[in-house]
C-alpha cells in the first residue's frame, strides 16, 4: 500500500469482509487494510480441504477458534465445543456451501424492525449483483463473482429422488432456482461451487487481481486486541502479530468479526449494556443495550440412513448438499415457509462417506433469542454465548412438526424402499459425529466402510451401539415412532449466528447500528457483517451476510465524498 493512513480499517477477512475489502479497494485513492486473524488462502495457496467440494474443510481444527463454547438452551445448559471459523473466507471456507438467499418476509420483518431501505425489493439486486449461478438464465443480468450451481439430478443418490417424488405427490411445488421463486417447495439446493471447487468470499473476491492492487493491504494472522478511540470517535486499533503489537490508525474502523466477536469487541472497547460493562470494570464510551442480546440460530436435527449399493451415491461424487423443501407450519403468526427438510449425499470426503447419508430437519423462522456476553475484557478469554434454542413457546412445536414431516417422508413407500435403515442422531455436528482427523480417522473408517457394507442386520447392530443417544427409527419392515422429547432433545445449533449489533431505529434502546451500519452513538464505526441482521433469514446465512457487504460496501463508497 502506499503511504498513509488507511482510510478503511477492515477488522475481519470473512463473508463480509473479504468482500468489501474488494469492493472498497476498487477505488484507487481509497486506502484499504484488511486484517485477519486467521491464516491467509491465497490464490494457488489454498489448502485442498478448503478448496473440497465436500465440506472437509469443517473438520480442521486449525481453521476454528480454538476453545469457543456455547450454551444451546439456558444459562444454566452445560456449555459445549462450538465451531467458529478463523481463516480467511471465515464461514464462506469452512460451511456446508448452501448458497440460499433469505426469503421475503424475512426482510419485511427487517424492515417493520426499523431497517429502512433493507426490504425484499431494495435486496434482490445485491443479491443478483454477487451471484454467478450457472443455471440460471443470465441474459438479462451481468454474472456476479460468488459461482453457484446445484448438483445434477443424474447424480443425486437415490433416496434423494425417492423424496423428490414423494414430495410431489404430496402436491408440494417442484421449484427449479429457489432463490427466485422463494415459495414452500421441494428444489435441488444451490451449493456455492464451480464444477471444481469450493467458492469463499476469499476465493472469489480477493482474487491475485485485487491483491495486486497497491491501495490494497492484508494482515493475516493478526488479531486485533483492541479498538481505539479518541473520545466518541474511533480512530483506529491495536494489533497483535506474531510476537509484536502495534497501533493502527485508521480514518473509520468497519468491524466484520461475526456475531460473536463483533459484539465481543464493541463491549471491550466499553459499548455496550451498562450493566454488562461495569461487572468487568469496562470505562463505557458509549452505553448501547443491544450490544451481545438478541442472538439468534437455526436449531436442527439430522437422521442417518444407510445406503445398499444400489442407492448410493457414485462414491467417486464429493457432493454434499442435494436438495431441500420449504414447507409452511401454518401455525399462528408464523411467516410462510419457515420449516425446512433437507438431503445429504455423503457423510465423509472418505471413500465410504457416500454409504451413508442424512436427512435434516430445522426450524428456519425461529423465535427463541440468545445472547454473548463476555466472561472477561482480556481478548484471549472467549465470549459467553448461549443460543436459548427452542426457548420461546413458538418455535419446540414447530420443531417437532419439521422432524415428524422428515420422518413421514422417510417412511413413504417409495422413499424407505431406497434405504436399509434410519437412525436418529445425537445433537452434536453431524459430520463430527463421522469423521476424525489423522491415524485414527483412518482406522475408524476402514471400520465404519466395514459396518456399512455388512449385512444390515450387522451395521443396524452396530449402528445402534455407536450412535447413541441416538437411536433406530425405522426401515422398509417397521420402525418405532420417535417421542417429541426425543426430537427436541436431538436439537443442536446450526452455524448461522446472527443479530448481536442489530439494525434497527435510533429510538430503539436494542438497535446497534443505524440503516448504513454506522454503530450509534460513536464516530467512525461501522459493523458489516452477520451481526446486524435485525433476526436471522430463513435460509443459511452466508449469501445474505455478503449481500449486507456488498449493499454496505456501495453505501460507504457513496459517502466517501473528497476526503482523500
Amino acid at each position: 500500500m502506499n503511504g498513509g493512513i488507511p482510510d478503511y480499517l477492515i477488522v475481519g477477512g470473512g463473508s463480509a469482509g473479504a468482500v468489501l475489502a474488494s469492493r472498497l479497494s476498487e477505488d484507487p485513492k481509497v486506502r484499504v487494510l484488511l486484517v485477519e486473524a486467521g491464516a491467509d488462502t491465497p490464490p494457488g495457496a489454498v489448502p485442498s480441504d478448503i478448496a473440497d467440494i465436500f465440506p472437509s474443510s469443517s473438520l480442521n481444527p486449525n481453521y476454528f477458534w480454538p476453545g469457543l463454547q456455547a450454551r444451546r438452551r439456558t444459562a444454566d445448559s452445560p456449555p459445549l465445543s462450538y465451531p467458529q471459523a478463523r481463516i480467511m473466507g471465515g464461514g464462506s471456507s469452512i460451511m456446508g456451501m448452501w448458497a440460499l438467499r433469505g426469503v421475503p418476509s424475512d426482510f419485511d420483518a427487517w424492515v417493520k424492525a426499523g431497517a429502512y431501505g433493507w426490504g425484499p425489493s431494495d435486496l434482490v439486486k445485491y443479491y443478483r449483483k454477487l451471484e454467478n449461478d450457472l443455471d440460471r438464465d443470465q441474459s438479462q443480468s451481468k454474472p456476479g463473482r460468488y459461482t453457484i450451481r446445484r448438483v445434477p439430478h443424474g447424480e443425486w443418490p437415490a433416496f434423494a429422488t425417492a423424496m423428490e417424488r414423494a414430495a410431489m405427490a404430496r402436491g408440494l411445488d417442484n421449484i427449479g432456482d429457489i432463490n427466485e421463486d422463494a415459495r414452500a417447495g421441494f428444489f435441488p439446493m444451490p451449493v456455492s461451487q464451480s464444477d471444481s471447487g469450493r467458492s469463499s468470499s476469499a476465493s472469489t473476491y480477493l482474487t491475485s487481481e485485487v491483491r495486486r492492487r497497491p491501495n490494497l493491504q492484508i494482515m493475516a494472522d493478526t488479531l486485533v486486541t483492541a479498538l481505539r478511540f479518541d473520545g466518541l470517535r474511533a480512530v483506529g486499533a491495536t494489533v497483535r502479530r506474531g510476537g509484536e503489537t502495534m497501533a493502527i490508525d485508521a480514518r473509520e474502523v468497519i468491524l466484520s468479526a461475526g456475531a460473536i466477536h463483533s459484539p465481543a469487541m464493541l463491549m471491550r472497547a466499553g459499548i455496550g449494556p451498562g450493566d454488562e460493562l461495569q461487572r468487568h470494570g469496562i470505562t463505557p464510551v458509549a452505553v448501547r443495550a443491544g450490544v451481545g442480546r438478541n442472538l439468534q440460530n437455526h436449531p436442527y436435527l439430522n437422521i442417518a440412513l444407510t445406503l445398499p449399493p444400489q442407492s448410493r451415491m457414485n462414491e467417486n461424487l464429493r457432493h454434499f448438499a442435494i436438495a431441500g423443501v420449504r414447507v409452511s407450519s401454518g401455525l399462528e403468526n408464523c411467516p410462510p415457509a419457515d420449516l425446512m427438510v433437507f438431503a445429504i449425499g455423503r457423510v465423509s470426503g472418505r471413500s465410504w462417506g457416500s454409504s451413508l447419508a442424512m436427512v435434516g430437519a430445522s426450524v428456519y423462522a425461529p423465535f427463541s433469542r440468545g445472547h454473548v456476553t463476555l466472561n472477561s475484557p482480556d481478548i484471549d478469554a472467549r465470549p459467553d454465548v448461549t443460543f436459548s434454542l427452542l426457548q420461546d413457546p413458538r418455535d419446540p412445536p414447530r420443531m417437532v412438526q419439521a422432524a415428524r414431516f422428515a420422518e413421514s417422508l422417510l417412511m413413504e413407500t417409495a422413499v424407505n424402499e431406497t434405504f436399509n435403515d434410519a437412525f436418529l442422531l445425537p445433537p452434536i455436528m453431524a459430520l463430527n459425529q463421522f469423521d476424525r482427523p489423522g491415524v485414527m480417522g483412518s482406522i475408524m473408517g476402514q471400520a465404519a466402510k466395514l459396518v456399512l457394507n455388512a449385512p444390515a442386520s450387522v451395521s443396524r447392530w452396530a449402528l445402534s451401539r455407536m450412535l447413541q443417544p441416538g437411536r433406530w427409527i425405522g426401515n422398509r419392515q417397521g420402525r418405532t415412532a420417535l417421542s417429541d422429547d426425543e426430537i427436541l432433545s436431538a436439537v443442536a445449533p446450526m452455524g448461522h449466528v446472527t443479530s448481536t449489533c442489530s439494525m434497527g431505529r435510533r429510538d430503539d434502546p436494542m438497535a446497534v447500528v443505524d440503516n448504513t451500519c454506522r454503530l450509534y452513538g460513536v464516530e467512525n464505526l461501522r459493523v458489516v457483517d452477520a451481526s446486524v441482521m435485525p433476526s436471522v433469514p430463513s435460509a443459511n446465512t452466508n449469501l445474505t451476510t455478503m449481500m449486507i457487504a456488498e449493499r454496505a460496501a456501495e453505501m460507504i463508497a457513496s459517502k466517501a465524498g473528497t476526503r482523500h
